[in-house]
């Protein structure tokens, strides 16, 4: 089972119960799946699709669920001719993961490089 099927289950679990899909509840689901990359990067990857919103505004529930992409690309668990990201999403990641590539394990630096040199991002 992919870690994205896991996150989209709990963030169902967690809206289902009444629960709004806010700010902070999704960061820290989002940073649950993300352990293996270094905390700053989380923050940039989380800030740059979240924004910094106000803590009591409600995401989009496809907002949210938007996130579950960029966990399946650090997992490699995607087809490169389907990854759900745009190029500038894309292209943002693969600049964060080459700033902290000393920080990160070997196979989700490549899973996150393979994607972006896929779609002809880095030379």
């Amino acid at each position: 089972m992919a870690y994205s099927d896991d996150y989209l289950r709990q963030l169902g679990r967690k809206t289902a119960k009444g629960e709004a899909a806010k700010p902070e509840m999704v960061r820290k689901l989002f940073f649950q799946y993300l352990t293996d990359i270094p905390e700053e990067l989380c923050w940039d990857i989380f800030n740059y699709f979240i924004g910094e919103s106000e803590p009591d505004k409600d995401l989009a529930k496809d907002e949210a669920e938007h996130l579950s992409v960029v966990i399946d690309l650090f997992e490699g668990e995607y087809d490169e001719k389907d990854l759900k990201l745009t190029d500038d999403e894309l292209r943002y990641i693969s600049e964060g993961v080459n700033d902290y590539a000393l920080d990160i394990s070997d196979e989700m630096l490549m899973n996150v490089m393979q994607a972006a040199v896929s779609r002809g991002l880095l030379r």
